[in-house]
């Protein structure tokens, strides 16, 4: 075990700890750095199968994340517990699936802005005053790629990703003269359920297959996000699509966007979870041409045709 690191023998609050980067964060901090582990999921059976293997140094709550309420009465219980929290990973989230913000039904997207970025600032409310007590205060917060490259089809899930590492940016510099490190994980592809998940057809495989290939592990997703906690770095890259990403928004944002559009639509026969976003505009390929043609123009002439009085002129 690691004793020489800070992160020894902390007490830790998990959420999304049943599967994936949850789960081997949960595992790599009782196993290799002597944490207890105070997880929140929702499976009972994936609960109930790492508590077996992991014993006493890891118990878990079942509560929706996304109702403040209830991560109050977590964070009055654990106190009421004596469980002294050093440490918060706000790692529970969803995925979109790829689709028009227009075809998005308005309980789909509250879903993913709840789940995603206001379980997180509830989290961060409810145990932030038990993690100033500690010494060892840190919090972490995983968001994604998508806060940097925002991409087609995933409107909502980038918007609230983005919203998570602004959160935690300007967080960092809120709690740093505490003394509290804040992380924000912005990950590309991990080989986690949530792809295999996300779409119940026949194309989830070939979008999966293409996770399998540039994705990193969650084993090795969890290991990078520890190694930056140990460092407490605040921006948190942890693997080459992610850098990828934030590089080339760096030296050409617009250009950067451009591409990864147009690559996005080129892939369509091959990675089938991109369809939705583009299926209108290749079906009607010439009519959209056609149709912007006309804007165009329409733009122009208009300038020449502003009448003199307003529109609610009597």
């Amino acid at each position: 075990m690691a004793k020489k690191n800070w992160i020894y023998g902390r007490n830790v609050v998990i959420t999304g700890c049943s599967t994936g980067i949850g789960k081997e964060l949960t595992v790599q901090l009782v196993k290799n750095f002597g944490c207890n582990v105070m997880g929140v999921a929702r499976n009972k059976q994936k609960l109930d199968l790492l508590k077996e293997e992991l014993g006493d140094k890891f118990d878990y709550r079942r509560f929706d994340i996304s109702d403040e309420n209830a991560w109050y009465d977590f964070s009055e219980e654990m106190q009421n517990i004596g469980y002294n929290v050093d440490v918060l990973i706000n790692n529970a989230g969803m995925i979109q699936e790829f689709s028009q913000y227009a075809d998005m039904d308005m309980q789909t997207i509250r879903k993913i802005v709840d789940t995603n970025f206001n379980s997180v600032i509830f989290g961060v409310a409810a145990f932030l005053p038990l993690i100033k007590k500690s010494k060892f205060g840190y919090i972490v917060n995983i968001s994604s790629a998508s806060a940097i490259l925002p991409v087609c089809g995933e409107t909502v899930y980038s918007a609230t990703k983005g919203a998570v590492r602004a959160f935690s940016e300007s967080l960092a510099q809120d709690l740093s003269g505490f003394g509290i490190g804040v992380s924000c994980v912005m990950p590309g592809p991990v080989k986690t359920d949530l792809y295999k998940q996300r779409d119940a057809g026949g194309s989830a495989k070939k979008d999966y297959e293409l996770v399998e290939k540039i994705g990193i592990t969650a084993e090795t997703a969890a290991k990078r996000i520890i190694k930056a906690m140990r460092k407490r770095k605040v921006r948190v890259l942890i693997d080459a699509v992610a850098k990828l990403m934030d590089f080339g928004m760096r030296v050409a944002p617009s250009l950067t966007q451009k591409i990864t559009c147009k690559a996005m639509k080129a892939a369509c026969c091959y990675v089938p979870a991109f369809a939705p976003v583009f299926k209108e505009q290749i079906e009607n390929k010439e009519e959209i041409k056609q149709e912007l043609k006309e804007r165009k123009e329409q733009m122009y002439r208009s300038l020449e045709e502003v009448p003199e009085k307003g529109a609610f002129a009597k």
